[in-house]
């Protein structure tokens, strides 16, 4: 509990914190994995007959990583602070962040964006789970931007949730 207090004083208050996994992680059948054998063996016998090796070497790189992929997600601590926001063990401090915006279509899209005004750092999702978007978003409102033209998840998320990645 001494380290709880510790990170409270050095980030300023602690407005708000919750638990999400790192990832989605979805129910697959055999036929999710068939029809993906299926295609993946499709566009590598493709690559092969018209000689494009890298396209080939890519399908089986991406093979790999969703086969990596199959761990267990990790339990990550989320936590709005004054000073800024903490993401497991890392602190972002709002100057480094250029915007935040939430898309929520309940019960499959419940999450909370945050991108970076550095170009090498990516945007960070986090899972709203059961928080009141309409709270988190009045509490970041007071230290960030709102993008309001984001009305969509990012297509990079729309694919991975539709084919279940």
């Amino acid at each position: 509990m001494p380290e709880e207090t510790n990170k409270d004083q050095v980030h300023g208050k602690k407005l708000l914190s919750w638990k999400f996994f790192e990832f989605n992680q979805y129910q697959r059948n055999k036929g999710w994995y068939v029809g993906m054998t299926i295609v993946g063996g499709f566009l590598v016998i493709y690559a092969l007959l018209t000689q494009n090796l890298l396209f080939a070497l890519v399908i089986i790189m991406i093979v790999l990583v969703i086969l990596m992929m199959q761990r267990n997600a990790r339990e990550l601590t989320f936590t709005i602070y004054e000073d800024g926001i903490l993401l497991s063990e890392q602190f972002f401090d709002y100057k480094e962040i250029e915007k935040f915006y939430i898309i929520y279509e309940p019960p499959e899209i419940k999450s909370l964006y945050f991108e970076f005004k550095s170009i090498f750092h990516p945007r960070a999702p986090i899972n709203l789970m059961d928080q009141n978007p309409v709270k988190v978003r009045e509490l970041l409102l007071q230290y960030l931007p709102e993008d309001l033209e984001r009305e969509n998840e990012p297509f990079s998320d729309q694919i991975a949730r539709m084919l279940k990645l």
